[in-house]
């Protein structure tokens, strides 16, 4: 729902905003909570929708729209057409994933011709759009993902979040939150610290997180059942996601991000700004993130030897303390939500000159 989040501060600042969303979605049944103006548009065909492009076009001049922001790539086409018709608004599509495929064709370069401004969230990702496409690299610019870091920084204390938990309130406790997947990397995790319980560094591991819905059990279940196995159950703890985050990241000594393919990890960031110290996968966006290690630990994908070493490493409460408020430092000064929105309405009075 970041969509839905930066409309709202958007809105708060000096944007007149207006989100557009396909009827009864998960995005319009959460925007209706909000006091966000909402249109509804059908759903469309991710290419040749020109009658969908055309209708769009319309209620983009009836509601006096001057940028049509975009974050999916199914909607580049459709958008792109609408603009163009409608002869006014600008197009600008944030970059949500990798490019994983060359994209310099000339179906890719036409349909891309049509953005008017193209925003990545990293670095690594603008280096992707430049090496991958023939997108103009002048009109590419970088604005990371943001959150409201006093959120997370005015926190319950460690001990009455651990206790909430069943987390004994002197135990250094390592977490994860995140969608419960193969891809997200708790079953390493697990693993790893039953390692370390044996090896006597006996910290609790706290697991946030659900599958996804109607997609199966068993490996939700296979982790559940794991630590049983592996003689370390009485050390790790299973919490569904809960919407008051920031207290499970509370509960938290050393936060991991063991997913090998993520782009941009948004509870990377809002452990940050919690002053946690984050271990995270040398993988995708992550060590971006965490400055090649300036301000976050790295270790490769699947390589336990590294992880338990950095993990012993944050043991000791001086380096955690360390490590924590250089990431919450960094969160502060690059994610917040005012930084953003900041940059976000220079850019937009840059397209519209």
């Amino acid at each position: 729902m970041n969509i839905l989040r930066y409309a709202e501060w958007m809105a708060n600042d000096t944007f007149k905003t207006t989100l557009w969303c396909v009827e009864n979605s998960p995005l319009h049944e959460a925007a209706k909570k909000t006091s966000i103006t909402v249109v509804t548009i059908p759903r469309h065909r991710k290419y040749f929708a020109f009658g969908k492009a055309w209708l769009l076009s319309r209620k983009l001049k009836m509601h006096k729209v001057d940028i049509a922001w975009i974050r999916d790539t199914r909607d580049i086409d459709t958008c792109g057409l609408a603009v163009r018709i409608n002869g006014h608004a600008k197009l600008v599509y944030q970059q949500a994933m990798q490019l994983g495929i060359d994209k310099r064709d000339l179906f890719h370069t036409m349909r891309f011709k049509r953005i008017d401004l193209w925003i990545s969230t990293l670095q690594f990702l603008a280096d992707q759009v430049k090496k991958r496409t023939r997108f103009p690299q002048d009109r590419i610019a970088i604005v990371p993902l943001s959150i409201d870091t006093q959120k997370f920084q005015n926190r319950i204390p460690n001990a009455v979040a651990k206790d909430m938990f069943g987390i004994p309130i002197d135990a250094i406790t390592m977490g994860i939150v995140g969608r419960i997947d193969p891809l997200k990397g708790q079953e390493f995790v697990i693993r790893a610290h039953a390692e370390l319980v044996n090896e006597g560094y006996p910290m609790h591991l706290l697991i946030v997180g659900e599958p996804t819905r109607n997609e199966g059990d068993d490996y939700f279940n296979l982790l559940k059942t794991l630590p049983k196995d592996l003689g370390s159950d009485k050390y790790v703890v299973f919490s569904p996601f809960r919407t008051d985050i920031e207290t499970a990241y509370a509960a938290m000594d050393v936060f991991i991000m063991p997913s090998q393919g993520e782009t941009f990890g948004m509870v990377t960031i809002e452990a940050m700004a919690s002053g946690l110290p984050v271990l995270g996968t040398n993988s995708s966006g992550t060590p971006e993130i965490l400055g090649y290690g300036n301000h976050g630990l790295l270790y490769d994908p699947g390589d336990s030897e590294t992880f338990k070493m950095k993990m012993k490493e944050l043991y000791g409460e001086e380096r955690r303390l360390e490590l924590g408020l250089k990431g919450q430092k960094f969160a502060t000064e690059h994610f917040s939500r005012d930084q953003v929105v900041s940059k976000l309405r220079t850019l937009s009075i840059e397209i519209l000159d």
